[in-house]
């Protein structure tokens, strides 16, 4: 569904939007993704992997470290992200007025399982994140779908079977509205 407004005679203009997101997975091979609830418009539900906006001031592993961070507990140095695994952008709205052109970096880190904390969020992602859940790879693949800014099942099956790309994987840009109502926590 396109949030856009209908008698809009001229879209709004591109808010260019920098991203670090890093792709977590435990011993079990379970991956962490936050999920979030009526974010984007009142019906909306979607997973949103780990991470944001990069800061004028900051790298992207800087920033995926920090949002790491924010968004579960989980402290780690930049450094132990290692390099970028996959790279993704595309246009996208966020509501009615704001239309934004994304551009993420993914890394991977394998750490044991721990337990996320929401403690550290900014409020704006308080609001907006409803839980955090470790998925299966098979239950990635019912949701994926419904991952925000993309489907990476197939992604994360290639790194959690210990094949790092040499070069970042370019993941296809598909057109997210955020308003997927089929895509509730699998069980």
């Amino acid at each position: 569904m396109d949030t856009r407004p209908m008698n809009a005679a001229e879209p709004p203009p591109l808010v260019l939007r920098r991203c670090a997101r890093v792709l977590v997975a435990d011993e079990d091979d379970r991956v962490l993704f936050n999920f979030s609830s009526g974010a984007v418009s009142p019906e909306s539900q979607f997973f949103d992997t780990i991470g944001g906006g990069i800061d004028a001031d900051e790298t992207p592993p800087e920033a995926a470290a920090r949002e790491l961070f924010e968004e579960t507990g989980l402290r780690v140095e930049p450094a132990d992200l290692g390099p970028v695994v996959a790279h993704t952008a595309g246009e996208w709205w966020a509501g009615p007025t704001t239309r934004i052109y994304q551009d993420d970096t993914y890394f991977f880190l394998r750490t044991p399982h721990f337990t996320p904390t929401f403690d550290y969020m900014e409020e704006g992602e308080r609001r907006s994140i409803t839980s955090a859940e470790w998925l299966t790879v098979s239950q990635l693949d019912t949701i994926d779908h419904a991952v925000f800014p993309v489907p990476i099942a197939t992604l994360v099956k290639q790194l959690i079977g210990g094949d790092l790309p040499t070069e970042p994987v370019e993941l296809t840009w598909v057109n997210w509205t955020g308003v997927d109502k089929r895509c509730p926590v699998p069980e």
